[in-house]
C-alpha cells in the first residue's frame, strides 16, 4: 500500500467540516432559523429554475448537503482503500449530533436525520474514491510499467 503524506489541507477541511456541522446542528434556533429558510429558498429556485420540483423534502437534502464535506474530508485523509470510513465517521458525527441535541432548548433529535447525514457523508466520501480510481486509472494508462530485471 502506497502512502503519501496529503499535507495540511484535508485535515483543516475535516476540521471545519465539523465545526460547520457543529454550529447548524447545535446552534440556537434563532441563528440558525435564517440560514436554514435561505437554504430552503435557494433549493426553490434552483428546482423551480430547472423546471423541476423538489425530490423530496428540502429538509433532508440540507441534512445530506451539510454532511458531504466531512465525508470528502475524512476520506480524503486516509489511504485510498480507505474511503469507507468517512462514511463511518459521518455516522458516528451525526449519531453524536442526535444525542447532544436533546439538550439543546429549540431542538428534536431524529433518527432520519442520522440516515440523511449518513448519505451526505457517504456521497462525499465515494466522490473521493471515485476521484481517486480514476486518477490511479490515468496513471496505470499513461505511465507506462518500469521494465522487470
Amino acid at each position: 500500500m502506497r502512502h503519501s503524506s496529503r499535507g495540511p489541507l484535508p485535515a483543516a477541511l475535516a476540521v471545519a467540516g465539523l465545526a460547520v456541522v457543529a454550529f447548524l446542528t447545535l446552534g440556537p434556533r434563532w441563528v440558525i432559523a435564517p440560514l436554514h429558510g435561505a437554504f430552503r429558498r435557494g433549493m426553490d429556485t434552483l428546482f423551480v429554475s430547472a423546471g423541476a420540483s423538489m425530490p423530496w423534502d428540502d429538509e433532508r437534502l440540507l441534512n445530506a448537503v451539510m454532511f458531504v464535506p466531512l465525508g470528502a474530508a475524512i476520506a480524503a485523509l486516509l489511504p485510498r482503500g480507505w474511503w469507507f470510513v468517512g462514511v463511518l465517521a459521518g455516522a458516528g458525527v451525526s449519531t453524536g449530533v442526535e444525542i447532544l441535541q436533546a439538550g439543546v432548548p429549540g431542538r428534536v433529535p431524529d433518527a432520519a436525520d442520522v440516515l440523511w447525514n449518513t448519505i451526505g457523508a457517504g456521497l462525499g466520501a465515494v466522490v473521493v474514491a471515485l476521484v481517486r480510481f480514476a486518477a490511479a486509472l490515468v496513471r496505470r494508462v499513461l505511465v507506462p510499467a518500469s521494465p522487470s530485471r
